[in-house]
């Protein structure tokens, strides 16, 4: 359940059920792509329904994310889909808590904790079961209430110190 209360300053703040952490929104008047976020985040990063891709993201999407080939990349629906497959398959317990929310004209920005556990090999480490827990940002463009471009980055590396990885530097 997700209470919005708008204030004189036209910024919403939310609090989202006791299942998740507080979040903190503030919306500069464009509530119709926070409340896409909002279904974005409920269909596939929390229910993980793969099948409905295409109400979320445009034909094409440049993408500014390593996992999509690279900063400004085309992507497709069916790629987005693929990523999102494979997401359930090597984390199927993840979990995705937001933090804060922002969003003004076209975008939306948001601050996550992700929640996941080691359960597939990463860098040449075999899978321990160990839980982590790491941040990250991600920014959505909106064109039309649909995704037209994305930016994202989590901190990776805190995943390695958590888990005990040997950082090195170069053929080291």
């Amino acid at each position: 359940m997700v209470r919005i209360f708008i204030s004189t300053f036209a910024l919403v703040f939310a609090l989202v059920s006791a299942a998740q952490a507080q979040v903190q929104i503030y919306c500069d008047g464009q509530t119709e792509n926070l409340n896409t976020y909002l279904e974005i985040h409920k269909v596939l990063f929390s229910d993980r329904d793969v099948t409905r891709v295409e109400e979320f993201y445009a034909d094409q999407v440049i993408s500014h994310n390593n996992d999509a080939g690279g900063p400004g990349s085309i992507v497709r629906p069916e790629d987005m889909r693929k990523m999102w497959e494979s997401s359930l398959k090597n984390n199927p317990e993840r979990i995705l808590e937001d933090e804060l929310i922002l969003c003004v004209d076209d975008y939306v920005v948001v601050r996550t904790v992700i929640k996941s556990s080691f359960n597939t090999p990463l860098a040449g480490y075999p899978p321990t079961g160990e839980p982590y827990e790491i941040t990250g940002i991600d920014i959505y463009k909106f064109d039309n209430g649909k995704v037209v471009e994305r930016w994202g980055n989590a901190d990776v590396a805190f995943i390695f110190r958590q888990l005990g990885f040997k950082m090195v530097k170069g053929d080291e």
